[in-house]
This record gives C-alpha cells, structure tokens and sequence, in this order.
C-alpha cells in the first residue's frame, strides 16, 4: 500500500480548502477592484475613459491570474489526495471502492 505524503496530511487539506475559498473570494474581489479602479482613475484623473477601464482590466488580470494560481494548487492537492487513496483501496481488494473511482476519471 502506497503511503501519504505530509502535504496530504489533515492540517494540509484544511490549507488546501482555505486557498479554494480564498481564491474564490478573491475572483470576485478582483472584479470589483478593477471596475471600481477603472471609475476611479476615470473620475479622479484626465485619463479617457478607455485608458482607466484599461487599468481596471490590468488590475483585474492580476488578481484573475492569483486566483487561477491557488486554485490550482488547491484543487490539485485534493485531486492527489484522492487518487492516492483510491490506488490504496485497489491494492487492498476492498470492494467499496466505487465512490473514490469517480475522482479517477478527473
């Protein structure tokens, strides 16, 4: 049978489940930031209106791009974590292993 590595400990996963939420928060976080900076730039410079709604975009990507960042790691490690413990249920001839078998086919 195929040991866990730490990272797929108990204490890592709640980790793991803090970076998905984190990222998911932070999604819609960046959207509002960067129409708020667009409107912002907009109203408080003499940049056109093009030019702020393009720094509300770049501001958005950036956080677009951390949140595609942690999500990875997060739904990686889960995904890791169940393929483990599905090659362990294969190798111990359990016959439930049915319910870990969907994560498989990820």
């Amino acid at each position: 049978m195929q040991n866990k590595p730490f990272y797929f400990s108990d204490t890592f996963m709640s980790v793991y489940r803090f970076l998905l939420i984190f990222a998911f928060m932070l999604g819609f976080a960046s959207i509002f930031a960067g129409i708020g900076y667009g409107l912002y730039t907009f109203v408080a410079t003499d940049f056109s209106f093009a030019t702020s709604m393009y720094l509300g975009l770049v501001l958005f990507l950036k956080g677009a791009a951390i949140t595609a960042i942690l999500s990875f790691i997060g739904f990686f490690a889960f995904w890791k974590r169940h393929q483990v413990a599905y090659e362990n249920c294969q190798k111990s001839g359990a016959q439930n292993c049915h319910e870990l078998g969907f994560f498989r086919l990820a």
